[in-house]
This record gives structure tokens, sequence and C-alpha cells, in this order.
């Protein structure tokens, strides 16, 4: 190694980084003295559902606000759902959360719309705060999806603050750099010891260095479903390259297939770990708003074959006989 030039061996260390993947991750999982595992580790993260959501009757009308929009938005365009004229109205209004879901001229959300500025798109006297439970136990499968989509959008709000966006087209989550400018983006997290991940890089063309090949974004898939009377955040980790930071690259196949490649089940699980992690250290996450907890785990822990047969005296069922 020392005897080549030093772009090459720079060339070197980024072959290693892109085969080794998160190196200190890698460690603390295979280190020395760690005990086998008692309990299989899911991709399903516990969360606390909010105590209520709100419902009101918007007010909005449509032509209005796309006229208002293309004079004050510089909107050019045609709206392509009720929810984009309604997140247009929000706007004209100062209002820039997209914690809300529109439904059948309603607009729901977690926040209060008495007491938020979700109120200027809605007849305030039509407000009502519903149970959670109103929702989520609900026979009717239009207001389950409405409790999934309310969780989506308030998560998606959580994330935005801390430079995570969520695809325009595809829904899936992926994250960004903090500031302009900014080549690589780490983030800390504890699995079994304080450790870091790469969750953002700035990629430059190895024939011209002064050129952008891509951006490479660590993402993740997130949808919420119940069992067993729980509901729980369903985390799929992946990658997403892009040409600029946001659009995805003419690449992005070919990348991830090579991405994918290298990574085996410890990796993969460590993913899953970082994600659940960084959901429930989210600052912003209040007592009363959804919050996100622990990784389910399935017990495997080894049975003493003696206490399965408990009070039999066969002395060779008591020993346990292989089947």
């Amino acid at each position: 190694m020392s005897g080549l030039r030093l772009a090459a061996q720079e060339r070197v260390l980024a072959e290693f980084k892109h085969i080794l993947g998160e190196v200190d991750a890698f460690i603390s999982f295979s280190s020395e003295g760690v005990a086998t595992p008692t309990a299989i580790t899911s991709n399903l993260q516990r969360i606390r559902l909010p105590e209520a959501a709100y419902v009101a009757e918007l007010t909005i009308g449509d032509q209005a606000v796309i006229a208002r929009a293309k004079a004050e938005l510089n909107y050019k365009g045609k709206a392509k759902s009720r929810k984009s004229v309604v997140k247009m109205a929000l706007l004209l209004n100062g209002v820039e959360t997209d914690a809300w879901v529109c439904h059948d001229n309603k607009l729901f959300a977690f926040l209060d719309i008495e007491q938020c500025g979700l109120r200027s798109v809605v007849d305030e006297g039509s407000a009502e705060r519903l149970e959670i439970s109103d929702l989520a136990n609900s026979p009717e499968l239009d207001n389950v999806n409405i409790l999934k989509q309310l969780l989506s959008a308030e998560t998606r709000e959580q994330l935005k603050k801390h430079h995570v966006r969520k695809h325009a087209k595809d829904g899936f989550f992926f994250f960004g750099p903090v500031e302009e400018g900014q080549i690589e983006r780490k983030e800390t997290w504890v699995g079994k010891k304080a450790a870091t991940r790469r969750v953002y890089e700035l990629k430059y063309q190895r024939k011209d260095p002064t050129k952008v090949a891509h951006h490479t974004h660590f993402s993740f898939d997130l949808t919420f479903t119940k069992l067993d009377g729980d509901w729980y955040a369903q985390i799929v980790p992946s990658w997403y390259y892009s040409y600029n930071g946001y659009v995805r690259s003419h690449w992005h196949e070919d990348l991830l297939s090579s991405q994918k490649r290298l990574e085996h089940n410890a990796s993969v699980r460590n993913m899953v770990r970082f994600v659940a992690h960084f959901l429930s250290k989210l600052d912003d996450a209040e007592d009363d708003r959804l919050q996100f907890l622990s990784l389910l785990e399935f017990d495997v822990a080894e049975v003493d074959e003696a206490d399965q047969v408990e009070g039999d005296e066969d002395d060779d069922l008591a020993e346990g006989t292989a089947a």
C-alpha cells in the first residue's frame, strides 16, 4: 500500500469502506465475549398512539386556492389531488405542517385543530375530538386507514425537523445533509455500545473528482400495523441514490443492487436497530403525541428439557431424547 500513489490509496480505501460497510457496528456485533442471543429482534417497533385525534369540515374552494397559489406561490400546474389543494391553502395561510390527513372533505390531525394553524382551512364550529380508539378499533376500514395515514404524516413532520425527508412519489424516508455543502453525515446511536453510522455521503466521479457522481442516502420504509391489539411500525431499511440530493439517480438500481450483495444478516439487523433508536430519540415527540418505543423481540432462550417434562419419572425423557 505504501508504494501506491495517494490517489490509488484513496481508491483502495474507498473500496474497503464499500465492502466492509459500517466497520464500527460490525465490530460491535461480532466482538468476542458477547453472549449468545436469547431473543430474536424483529423489525416491528412498538409505538404509543396519541390519546385523541381531531376532525373538522374543510371550507376551501379549490379554484380560488389554485388561483391564489399561481399568483402568490408561483404555482404553474394543476392540482393533482384534493390533498394538493389543501396543502396550498395551508401554505397561503403561512402553515407549513404536514401532520394532517384529508378525507371526504374533512381534515384529520393529532393536533387540536382549533388551537393551531389548521383552523385556517376548516369550519371551526365543526371541529370534534375523537378518542383514538374510535379510529384504531373501528370496524370501518376507512377509519383504520385514516389512522395509519395520520401516523405516517405525524412521523413525516417529526423527521422533517431532523433532515430526514419523505420521497414524494414512493413514500420512503431518506437522510439528507444537515447543512448546505455537507459531504458526509454520521449519526451516533447505541446498540451493544455507542457507535456511529454514515447516513449520507456525497460521492464524486473517479475520472473527474470535481464532478458529482451521486448522493448516497440511508433510507427506510415505515408502515404501521396492528397485531394482537397493539400497534407497531414496521421498519424496512435500504439505500437511496440521487443525483442532486433529491431526485433518483439513473444508476440507482445498479448501485442499490451492488450494495445489497454486500449486506449480511447482521448488518441488516443493525440497520433496523439504528432506525428504531433514531425514531425513539426524536426530541420533539411529546407525551401526548406519537412515540416510538422498543423493538419487538421473540424469546428463543434455550429451555432445560428436564423442565419441560417436570414430574415425569422416566429418566430417559427427563434427559431429553432427540426426536
